[in-house]
């Protein structure tokens, strides 16, 4: 990705592999107040080989609402812009089939300080954990599956 064909990369739910964290970080270097930046902070969720109950995972299939999805993703982000400090938050969740390391979703901010990041990166990881229209079908070694939320 160069200036030239620069595109700001938006909050929202994407295709597996369809955007990139470097993609994320280029877009927060790029914003109108990069000045104001002092830390850029990302979290990467990424494919574990096992279940909350402790069953083997050979892949998962990742599905959402996108619309509600979209919406809820956007309305976490404006509400941590307002954090004072905060310049830009991007949240990019992935659908898809997934093995396992694979990525699902990054949550990245550009702050104007880390301490003020580092905490409204975790507030945004746990709302969109709980918040957000995302639905994975684990599927076990053992051929099984379960949807879950």
């Amino acid at each position: 990705m160069n200036n030239n064909n620069f595109t700001q990369v938006k909050s929202g739910i994407y295709q597996k592999d369809e955007i990139n964290l470097s993609n994320i970080i280029f877009s927060l270097k790029n914003h109108p107040k990069i000045q104001d930046v002092g830390s850029i902070l990302t979290f990467t969720g990424i494919v574990r080989n096992t279940s909350k109950d402790g069953k083997l995972i050979r892949e998962l299939e990742i599905d959402a609402y996108e619309e509600f999805a979209n919406k809820s993703i956007n309305k976490i982000c404006k509400e941590i812009k307002e954090i004072p400090g905060i310049v830009e938050i991007i949240i990019v969740h992935f659908k898809g089939t997934f093995d396992i390391k694979d990525e699902l979703v990054h949550v990245s901010i550009a702050s104007s300080h880390r301490e003020e990041g580092f905490k409204a990166l975790r507030l945004a990881v746990e709302r969109y954990k709980k918040e957000i229209a995302v639905w994975k079908k684990e599927i076990f070694l053992d051929g099984s599956s379960e949807w879950v939320h």
